[in-house]
């Protein structure tokens, strides 16, 4: 919220992805006509598609500037004792979500044959986690680890197409990510 506020404050139309019509309608009318809200859960390609759709009808050519993955869950617990579907919703999550989400909006970040804007980046949101396997994190840490795998990979690909491909690991952070 707070570096869509941000955004918003420099002048940036941002679109944000929330999973409740009650988020939308309180973000919107915290951050104005400035804020876009796209109701979608990452695992819901029907729904991406739409958000995608709603996107491409307000930004018509000029394309998007960034996109930046952040939705994100955290199963703790012993490896031993989580379930595969437990292990299964993390990586779906983390990291198939994040890869779904890129790949629907790249056209839009530049990848479209036809495009003659300048070109998008790609920001994802990792953690310390990425690079270091806590205990009882182990299934939250095998996700960070694919995504930034994932990014290394995507960050070449997209090089053609002049797409930056950024991550960001922040260390232990005060999030609502433990709530959820």
């Amino acid at each position: 919220y707070n570096t869509a506020r941000y955004l918003v404050e420099k002048g940036f139309h941002v679109f944000g992805s929330v999973r409740k019509q009650s988020d939308a309608d309180r973000i919107k009318a915290n951050l104005g006509d400035q804020f876009t809200p796209l109701i979608f859960d990452v695992t819901d390609v029907e729904a991406l598609k739409i958000a995608v759709d709603q996107v491409k009808a307000i930004i018509g050519s000029a394309g998007l500037k960034a996109l930046v993955n952040n939705a994100g869950i955290s199963i703790f617990g012993p490896l031993m004792h989580l379930s595969p579907e437990e292990f299964r919703k993390q990586l779906d999550i983390n990291v198939i979500g994040a890869f779904c989400v890129t790949q629907a909006f790249l056209p839009l970040l530049g990848t479209d044959k036809k495009s003659t804007r300048s070109p998008g980046r790609v920001v994802n949101i990792s953690s310390i986690s990425g690079k270091i396997a806590f205990p009882f994190f182990g299934a939250y840490a095998a996700s960070k680890f694919a995504l930034e795998a994932m990014s290394d990979a995507l960050r070449v690909e997209l090089n053609f197409y002049g797409i930056d491909v950024i991550i960001i690991e922040p260390g232990f952070t005060a999030t609502p990510i433990l709530d959820k």
